[in-house]
């Protein structure tokens, strides 16, 4: 039997939803086929096969909710029969013997069965889908891996072997001093979890006590049990059970304002120069003011590349490319799709690449690696005619800039007042890595560059 299991489709997915089965028990399958439609936290994709066979059980049916990694159907070969049915054969074997083979006749013998054909030869190991996205997630090189599957396929347990046998050996345990150990036994604390100040990383009896009172600290509530439940008749109102995808994102935007430390700043840019460009942009580069707004993005990132970290419990993250996040609004509502390694990118290719997720994005065709990481995450509300707004961070982005209306405002430009259009700029900043004066000159980069359209484009 092959186990079909929840995908783990973001870092940040717990379980999943399963919205609809493209197939039923009894259907043959083949790898690549789509068996199931799954909803993540943030999008709709297509459960594909990776094993050819018969569908022999479909524990979950659409609507289910399931963890990740628990199994929701079974697939089994071709050639395997039923458990019941032979079973009842068995049964019957006993309770009545076959008779005797009579003894003059003899049966005919059968020809040979063929031997089954080698696989033919391609010069390189057959390889799942799945595999081949986890050996890349884990650093595993395909080419050293033996595969145990049909005719020699690489499956994904073996990119597991592969990742845990080059994983770095756990380092020795570090000395305990004879009191700190007897205090752990006193208040069940566990010396694996305590972090050793002492010589060497030698765990000391103020080390277990610190751990011991860490412990025994009252748990803050989770951010649902910190409102009461709205209690209402049905007379009040109607009420019905959130999406998954609504109730995922409820978790993941209280989480982001519970945990990080928001800080805002907004800055206007005189876009009127930019705006008289629109018709270019469109002609020449295919282009609109948000994707200019994306490119200017990328360029600020790269005279400060310190906003393109992330903060995360006690470790900096310093992301070695730019993964650009842009919030995109759908049919179910709200999602981030992520231009991957975008540094270095022109107009153009911000237009065309930046066009094909938004695409995606409202088909729920998003793949997890195009949701994965956004470094610095870009919301524009600027076509509702909205004056002025305040994200919440997107982590793992330490800034989420929101983009508002171009509005007409007075303006003074050597000495003289004129009404301009003004798009405010707001940066909601994580203050655990992102100081005041970074975002400050990081925000004052980027209008310089949106009130310099000619030059930037020279330069994209």
């Amino acid at each position: 039997m092959y186990e079909v299991t929840m995908p783990k489709l973001s870092d940040s997915m717990k379980s999943g939803q399963v919205l609809e089965w493209k197939v039923k028990e009894g259907d043959e399958v083949r790898e690549g086929d789509v068996l199931a439609e799954i909803e993540s936290d943030k999008a709709t994709l297509e459960l594909e096969c990776f094993h050819d066979g018969i569908i022999a059980k479909i524990i979950h049916v659409d609507g289910d909710e399931v963890p990740v990694g628990e199994a929701i159907a079974y697939i089994r070969d071709k050639g395997e029969g039923a458990a019941a049915p032979a079973a009842e054969e068995e049964e019957e074997a006993e309770a009545e013997p076959p008779p005797a083979p009579p003894q003059a006749e003899e049966k005919p013998k059968l020809p040979p069965k063929p031997e089954p054909a080698a696989p033919r030869e391609t010069g390189r190991a057959a390889i799942s889908p799945y595999a081949r996205k986890l050996a890349a997630e884990k650093g595993v090189d395909v080419a050293t891996l033996k595969g145990s599957g049909p005719g020699g396929r690489i499956v994904a347990k073996d990119v597991e072997a592969a990742a845990a046998a080059k994983a770095p050996k756990p380092e020795p345990s570090p000395a305990i001093e004879p009191m700190a150990r007897a205090i752990a036994e006193k208040r069940k604390v566990d010396l694996a979890a305590v972090h050793g100040t002492g010589q060497g990383g030698r765990i000391t009896a103020d080390d277990v006590v610190a751990a011991a009172e860490a412990a025994e600290a009252p748990v803050a509530p989770s951010p649902d049990e910190e409102l009461p439940p709205i209690v209402v008749t049905p007379d009040e109102a109607d009420v019905e059970e959130a999406s998954f995808r609504l109730k995922t994102q409820a978790r993941r935007v209280t989480a982001s304002k519970h945990v990080i430390p928001h800080f805002y700043m907004t800055r206007g840019a005189d876009v009127h120069a930019l705006l008289l460009l629109k018709d270019e942009l469109k002609d020449h580069f295919d282009a609109t003011v948000t994707h200019f707004v994306l490119l200017a993005s990328l360029k600020a990132i790269e005279q400060h590349p310190e906003v393109n970290r992330s903060y995360d419990r006690g470790r900096i993250i310093k992301w070695k490319g730019v993964n650009l996040g842009l919030a995109i609004d759908t049919e179910r509502g709200l999602t981030v799709a992520v231009l991957r390694n975008a540094q270095g990118l022109g107009l153009k290719e911000v237009a065309e690449r930046t066009r094909e997720l938004v695409e995606k994005a409202r088909a729920g065709k998003l793949t997890a690696e195009e949701r994965r990481h956004p470094t610095f995450t870009v919301t524009n509300l600027g076509m509702f005619d909205v004056e002025h707004f305040e994200p919440i961070i997107n982590p793992p982005s330490s800034i989420t800039m929101g983009v508002s209306s171009a509005i007409p405002t007075p303006v003074i430009h050597d000495e003289a007042i004129y009404i301009s259009s003004v798009m405010r700029l707001t940066l909601a900043c994580d203050h655990r890595i992102i100081e005041g004066v970074l975002a400050a000159r990081f925000l004052r980069t980027l209008k310089d560059l949106l009130e310099d359209p000619e030059t930037l484009l020279g330069a994209g």
